[in-house]
C-alpha cells in the first residue's frame, strides 16, 4: 500500500487535535498503537483489512501528529476521548486492536461501550498477572516524567533502545523501518506527553473484565522480555470472550516482526475462521494455551445435537 492510497485525516474533537490514517470502506476497525509508535504500528496490517474493512489507525493523544496538551492520560480518560472521535466519525459498532499501551486504551474502551465493540485483538500486554520488575521503566518513567521527557527528546536514541532491547534479533524492524518509527516520535511535543501516561496511570478507573463478552483474541510474542509467557497463562479465566490466545516466534513488537502472522490472525479472526488447528497456532500448543473459545456457543453448528467438550 502506497501513501497516496492512505487518507491522512484530522478533526478537532473537543478541543483535541486529532491525526489518523484511514484506508479502505466496510465495517470499522480500529487500531490503537503503543509507545514509541504511531498509526504506523499497524502499516503491515493495513493493506490487507483496508480490502474488506474500513480501518481506523489513530495517532493517541500525545503521540503523532495528534493532540499533545497537558491534560489528563489515563487510561480511562483517554479512552473517553477516542469513543468521543469515534462517535464525532459516526463510527457506532467497530472492531477494535490494540498493541502494547494502545491495549490499556483498549481495554478502557471495552469497559466503556463493550455492546459496541465486536471483536477485539489484544497484542502483548498483561492482564491478570504482572511483575513490575519485568517493566521497571513504568514505574521510572511515573515517578521521573521530566527526566524522561529528556530521555525522550532524542528520539533516535530512545526509539532504538526501545527496539533494541524488545525485539527478537532476528526479527527486529529493518534500518529503514526504525527511521520511519524515529520520524513519528520525533514530532514536537510528543517527549512532554508521552511520559504522563505513566504519571497518570493510578488515575485509571479499574477495568471490569466480565463485560468482555466479545469474542477476544491474544496475541503473545514469545520472546518479549517484558511479558514473560507466564502473562499468558489464565487469562481464559478472566475474560469470558476469549477465543484464544496466539503466541508467535517473535518478541515484543509482533506486528512488525512477524507482520504476515498478524494479518493473517487479524483477518481471519475478523471473519469468525481462526481454527484452532491452524498451523499458526504451533506454538500456543506447545505451551499448552487454549487456541479456542472456552465457551462455545450452544446448539449452533451443523450437528446442534452432539455431544460437546
Amino acid at each position: 500500500m502506497t501513501e497516496t492510497e492512505l487518507k491522512h485525516q484530522t478533526a478537532v474533537v473537543n478541543g483535541l487535535n486529532w491525526h489518523w490514517v484511514e484506508a479502505g470502506d466496510g465495517p470499522p476497525v480500529v487500531l490503537l498503537h503503543g509507545i514509541p509508535e504511531s498509526w504506523r504500528c499497524w502499516e503491515h496490517q493495513m493493506p490487507a483489512l483496508s480490502q474488506q474493512f474500513r480501518v481506523i489507525a489513530l495517532d493517541l493523544k500525545g503521540y503523532g501528529q495528534s493532540d499533545k496538551a497537558e491534560g489528563d492520560y489515563s487510561g480511562s480518560n483517554v479512552a473517553r476521548d477516542v469513543v468521543d472521535l469515534l462517535d464525532h466519525l459516526g463510527v457506532d459498532t467497530f472492531h477494535l486492536a490494540g498493541h502494547d499501551w494502545g491495549v490499556m486504551i483498549g481495554d478502557n474502551v471495552c469497559n466503556l461501550v463493550p455492546d459496541r465493540v465486536e471483536r477485539y485483538v489484544r497484542c502483548c500486554l498483561s492482564l491478570h498477572s504482572y511483575d513490575a520488575r519485568n517493566s521497571l521503566h513504568h514505574q521510572w518513567n511515573g515517578k521521573n516524567p521530566e527526566k524522561a521527557t529528556g530521555l525522550m527528546r532524542n528520539a533516535d536514541a530512545f526509539v532504538r533502545v526501545w527496539f533494541d532491547t524488545s525485539c527478537k534479533p532476528e526479527t527486529r524492524p529493518d534500518e529503514t523501518e526504525i527511521k520511519e518509527i524515529i520520524e513519528e516520535f520525533a514530532y514536537p511535543g510528543v517527549a512532554e506527553a508521552v511520559p504522563r501516561y505513566f504519571r497518570d496511570i493510578r488515575k485509571s478507573e479499574p477495568v471490569d473484565y466480565s463485560k468482555f463478552t466479545m469474542p477476544v483474541l491474544y496475541i503473545h510474542g514469545e520472546h518479549d522480555p517484558r511479558q514473560p509467557i507466564e502473562y499468558a497463562r489464565g487469562m481464559e479465566e478472566h475474560v469470558p470472550g476469549l477465543e484464544a490466545i496466539l503466541v508467535l516466534d517473535s518478541g515484543h513488537f509482533v506486528t512488525r516482526e512477524r507482520p504476515q502472522e498478524v494479518t493473517n490472525a487479524m483477518m481471519w479472526f475478523f471473519h469468525s475462521m481462526l481454527a484452532s488447528g491452524l498451523p499458526i497456532f504451533d506454538r500456543s500448543r506447545h505451551h499448552g494455551l487454549p487456541t479456542r473459545p472456552a465457551k462455545p456457543l450452544e446448539g449452533w453448528g451443523v450437528n446442534p445435537g452432539a455431544k460437546r467438550s
